[in-house]
């Protein structure tokens, strides 16, 4: 629609001929057939009721109706006579009203086929749209309030709403162009806003954040200082806190017309990757979401992400950066140690979570004195507590806007933790924005972290392409003005593709040039930034290519230490660069160049032997900055001396960064470092290195490349070196394939190893051999041989001195002596493991050793020492922050509430322990739970779900060659299928399970599977009565056990429910271990006996069990994540 002036007679775009037009917004206008009759229309109530019918277009309007709105105090019958009378003196006045309003003797209605305008209908028509076009449509229809100066009651209801629409409206623009980043635009609609209504706070910090994204920060500071005043001059009281913060948070953040240095360039274009972005950002407040901009080197990725930056900062979102860098590839959670430099410590972080930050933030340990030293992360737990205290600084506020740029060389290890932060369960609202280059090979890591995320539906991928002519012309027009970009866009465009790095740098260089010769635009960047680079001084060309030869962002006292000058020169030197725009400064005060292109044809512009000298230079400038802690940049210093072509030197500093590495389990970074030696090392010097390799896989839990690393040894080095170190590296192996489940290759190489350590009376290697052939004969299910050779090397540890790696041999051993039911064995056994545990302050040992006797105590029927054991582990896990112990007590606690029979108490526990379970992706302790859980279906008579949940339980513990599971779960799985009167099956279950529990020579199991499947075979008809007695009196005879006698004894009733002797015998064994325990399983039998045992009340949950339940999220779809991780076991 097109106007030519504000109130002219064609404003409404038609024939002015034969129509109507009404203007009712700002002013009354009354043009008929062309001709404006305002002034002829006699008396206001005239005017009015032309109004009247304007806005009732289309809806016939009763006289009735009409004259009780008019005269709302007369009566029906005046009223009436005052709108004839009305009437008539408007027909008087202007005689064609007729041709416009039918009247009739009982209501009035305007005539439809006569042309009509009003900017009432057509406000209310374009305020319905959702386009740009249709919403500044209706903002311009709408020039003041409706009919100003009139004051009747039926006015005022529609006055109201078409003003509540015109907010609506401009909200709409405000929002609209926002969205398609035109601020300025937004601004006048915002500002607009606040004029309708000075004290909606809401419409200021709008208008704050519009001016910082805008890049205005004195329209921040004017526009906070509006609302000051209207809010203390009025009301004596300050703006709310969130304005507060909002200001504090923009003039901290914004970007503003006070910074250093040019305006950056406009940024046109990337509309549709725009709105990607912000659906992306509702998605990650709702639990975590990972956004990917990828494209060519120079498309706009960087600048595009640093935008969205600015608008998350705006809306008051929080943000941290970080940057990856093809030098600190290999360097663990570079990007990770950005981010948490770049975020102040939260107040409220616990001390045991800023000890594991020291791992990263050493200067932590200077900060507060009093703070223990971590120790090195050997074991899975300790990991999860280290992300866990990461997680509480990176997200303790949110949302989160976590900007990594250049992905693609990112370690391993930040991968990881980034997996973590964006686990299935987690409810932070967190976003992660990632740039990557597709013109550069990425790490390994990479693809498998993105295949991730899309199976999980966390990725969104947004690929740039280059913008197109008009967008280029657009931006041309921003920097030198229309009438330059007309002229030269088109070739402009024609020569850089529209990628926008090489525009805006030819458009700077041009620029710099007075713009007075034609634009003539370069085909490669490289020329524009090489002319720059030329015009330098030669000390700042040197700190330059200094800078580009580091290859990430420096400090200027870091880049002290490389280049000899005082930091004050150097700080000088790099402000200048940055003012030519090869640098800037980020968010930490380092400095990095302002793209990956500009850096790497500044390092191009020098030559091998000056590349040489260079890295040489910021070698030795690590060294010396790193000179308290030098290991912490062993790797990068390695990386540089070898580019310096000083071998031995990389050689040193990658062994040190190796071990260090290992100390954090970064074992991926171990990986490479132990690879770049393999390639570094002559080969006389590999032997260890290669070993190394295969141990550092073997942790990383890759056993197929430790294969290889191991094999790659004995071709190479078995011949050459000493016996004991074949025998060492046939351990090595010899593991790796148990581990892997091919039992006779493994036996091979540790029988031979064994053969030399025995020969040769070697009591370490013995040691070693004993517990790798320890384990394997655990796994195939010879528990006689493992015992005997775990005993043999926990005898010799005895001798030797025992290590932090023993306590696992203890708990396995300790394990087998618990299956087979020598529980006094077993308890001297974890209390060993516990003792060497405390010694060498192994808190995951401590805690098993702790959980294996709280089981044991369970099946001792022993409860309040169980209790109390597991109320402890679960203090103990909580203050230190050990995720799984945590998780496997409450799943311990929730097993203690089962056998009591109180399932409502049982069930949060179990179901807590499976979701950690699922989220640590333990799936023996998942195994474990599902039994649990299936036994408080089973009690609950849930059989059908008790069933299902066992049959996942049996699937997994099948593929992990956890027998002791299976048997349990066949155990409960039979009791389940007998609760749906599935005999047979329940008879087929009992009869596996007691297969494998004569197998593990586990007494307790075997005399209740022998039982039940007696009894289930008697009522199938396979035995009689007499016989099935028979049997049960023979194992009586062989199971003396107070336990085992109970379940016989009650069984023996059963077979022969008339016998008042079996009853009596019964039913006082079950009544005396009932009172004992409180478990169910007597209690039941007691009651089915025509005993009474009343079970006791529920012990209250131990404080932090009861904190974890209360605070626990809603329950994530723990089984559908079991089935979908875990298919592998199906």
């Amino acid at each position: 629609m097109k106007r030519k002036g504000k109130g002219s007679e064609s404003d409404w775009g038609i024939s002015a001929v034969t129509s109507c037009h009404f203007q009712l917004f700002g002013r009354l206008n009354i043009v008929l057939d062309g001709v404006e009759r305002t002034n002829d229309v006699s008396g206001g109530k005239s005017r009015l009721l032309l109004a009247y019918m304007v806005l009732a277009y289309g809806s016939p309007q009763s006289r009735k109706r009409i004259a009780f709105d008019f005269w709302p105090d007369s009566t029906d019958k005046q009223a009436l006579s005052n709108l004839r009378k009305l009437l008539h003196d408007l027909r008087e006045s202007v005689p064609q009203i007729d041709r416009y309003i039918r009247v009739t003797p009982g209501y009035l209605e305007w005539n439809r086929e006569a042309a009509f305008h009003s900017d009432v209908r057509e406000f209310e028509r374009a305020a319905q749209g959702q386009t740009l076009y249709e919403l500044r449509e209706a903002e311009a229809l709408y020039r003041g309030e409706l009919l100003p100066g009139f004051y009747e009651e039926w006015l005022e209801e529609r006055r109201e709403w078409l003003a509540r629409t015109y907010r609506s409206v401009l909200e709409k623009l405000v929002a609209l162009l926002e969205s398609r980043r035109e601020y300025a635009s937004a601004i006048d609609y915002a500002n607009k806003l606040l004029e309708r209504d000075k004290w909606r706070e809401e419409s200021y910090r709008t208008l704050m954040r519009l001016h910082a994204l805008n890049r205005d920060k004195a329209g921040v500071a004017q526009t906070y200082g509006r609302l000051r005043d209207v809010w203390e001059t009025e009301l004596g009281i300050g703006p709310a806190e969130e304005s507060a913060r909002l200001f504090a948070t923009l003039m901290e953040n914004g970007g503003g017309d006070d910074a250093a240095g040019p305006d950056p360039a406009p940024f046109v274009g990337r509309n549709g990757e725009w709105g990607g972005l912000l659906d992306a950002w509702k998605q990650g407040a709702n639990g975590g979401h990972v956004v990917l901009l990828k494209g060519e080197s120079g498309i706009g990725k960087t600048r595009l992400a640093l935008e969205f930056k600015a608008w998350v900062e705006s809306q008051g979102g929080h943000t941290a950066s970080a940057g990856c860098f093809p030098s600190t590839g290999a360097l663990s959670y570079t990007p990770v140690v950005a981010w948490l430099r770049s975020l102040p410590l939260p107040p409220q972080l616990c001390p045991v979570a800023r000890s594991e930050l020291s791992r990263l933030l050493p200067d932590l340990l200077e900060r507060y004195p009093d703070l223990p030293k971590p120790d090195p992360v050997r074991e899975n737990w300790q990991l999860q507590r280290w992300f866990e205290a990461i997680r509480r600084m990176l997200l303790a506020s949110q949302p989160m806007l976590l900007l990594l740029d250049d992905i693609q060389w990112t370690d391993g290890e930040t991968l990881q933790l980034l997996s973590y932060l964006l686990r299935s369960d987690s409810k932070d609202a967190l976003l992660v924005l990632a740039t990557m280059r597709t013109d550069e090979s990425a790490q390994d890591a990479v693809a498998p972290f993105f295949a991730g995320l899309r199976t999980g539906r966390k990725l969104t991928e947004i690929e740039l392409a280059p913008l197109g002519e008009e967008e280029t012309r657009r931006l041309m027009a921003a920097t030198v003005g229309e009438a330059l970009a007309d002229r030269h866009a088109p070739g402009l465009y024609a020569q850089t593709g529209g990628v926008p790095l090489y525009i805006v740098e030819t458009l700077r260089e041009w620029q710099a040039g007075g713009a007075r010769s034609e634009c003539r635009p370069s085909p490669l960047a490289a020329t524009v930034i090489e002319n720059r680079l030329g015009r330098l001084e030669p000390d700042r060309r040197q700190l330059a290519i200094a800078i580009a030869a580091v290859g990430r962002p420096v400090s200027p006292g870091f880049m002290a230490a490389v280049t000899g000058a005082d930091e004050r020169t150097v700080l000088e030197a790099m402000e200048q660069l940055a003012q030519r725009k090869l640098i800037r400064e980020n968010d930490c005060g380092d400095y990095d160049y302002t793209h990956a292109i500009v850096k790497e044809t500044v390092y191009a512009t020098v030559g091998a032997s000056g590349r040489r000298f260079c890295h040489r230079q910021i070698a030795n400038g690590l060294i010396a900055f790193h000179q308290d802690q030098p290991e912490a940049a062993a790797a990068e210093i390695a990386y540089h001396f070898e580019l310096a072509g000083m071998k031995e030197e990389a050689i040193a500093c990658y062994e040190t960064a190796a071990e260090a590495a290992g100390n954090i389990r970064a074992y991926e970074s171990t990986i490479g470092y132990y690879r770049k030696l393999c390639d570094l090392l002559p080969s006389g010097r590999l032997p260890p290195v290669l070993m190394k390799l295969g141990d550092a896989w073997m942790m990383a839990g890759n056993g197929k490349e430790a294969e290889q690393a191991y094999r790659q040894w004995f071709e190479r080095f078995a011949d050459s070196v000493s016996a004991r170190e074949r025998s060492v590296s046939d351990v090595a192996l010899g593991d790796c394939l148990r581990q892997q489940g091919r039992y006779e290759e493994a036996r091979l190489h540790l029988e031979r190893a064994l053969r030399h350590f025995e020969a040769a009376g070697d009591r370490s290697g013995l040691g070693l051999v004993y517990g790798a052939l320890g384990m394997l004969d655990a796994d195939i299910g010879d528990d006689d041989r493992a015992i005997e050779r775990l005993t043999a090397k926990m005898r010799l540890a005895d001798l030797a001195g025992r290590t932090r790696d023993d306590c696992r041999f203890y708990g396995v051993a300790a394990e087998l002596h618990h299956i087979r039911c020598q529980y006094g064995r077993a308890m001297r056994v974890y209390k060993e493991q516990l003792g060497l545990a405390m010694e060498h302050r192994d808190q995951e040992a401590a805690g098993s050793a702790l959980d294996g006797l709280a089981l044991l105590y369970l099946d001792m029927d022993r409860m309040e020492p169980a209790f109390g054991l597991i109320a402890e582990r679960i203090e103990l896990s909580r203050s230190v922050r050990d995720r799984r112990g945590f998780a496997a007590a409450m799943g311990m606690l929730g097993k203690f509430y089962w056998a009591q029979g109180f399932c409502a108490q049982a069930e949060p526990c179990i179901a807590f322990c499976l979701e950690e379970a699922a989220a640590l992706r333990d799936w023996r302790m998942a195994a474990d739970m599902l039994v649990a859980e299936g036994g408080v279906r089973i009690a609950q008579q849930r059989y059908e779900e008790a069933e299902l949940t066992l049959e996942r339980s049996i699937r997994m513990a099948v593929r992990l060659r956890a027998r002791r599971l299976e048997c349990e779960a066949l155990y409960w799985m039979s009791l389940a299928k007998q609760g749906r009167n599935r005999v047979e099956g329940a008879a087929e279950a009992a009869g596996e399970g007691l297969v494998i529990a004569e197998r593990l020579k586990s007494r307790d199991r075997r005399v209740r599977l022998h039982v039940r499947l007696l009894l289930l075979e008697t009522e199938l008809g396979r035995i009689d009565s007499a016989g099935a007695t028979d049997r049960l009196q023979r194992l009586l005879r062989a199971n003396p056990g107070r336990r085992e006698e109970a379940a016989i004894r009650y069984a023996m009733w059963k077979l022969d429910p008339g016998s008042s002797e079996r009853r009596a015998a019964a039913l006082a064994l079950n009544e005396e271990l009932g009172r004992k325990t409180g478990k169910t399983e007597y209690i039941d039998r007691c009651r089915e006996l025509g005993g009474a045992v009343r079970p006791a009340a529920p012990r209250p949950l131990p404080a932090a069990a009861a904190e974890a339940l209360e605070h626990r999220a809603d329950p994530p779809r723990v089984l559908e994540e079991i089935d979908r991780e875990c298919g592998f076991f199906v």
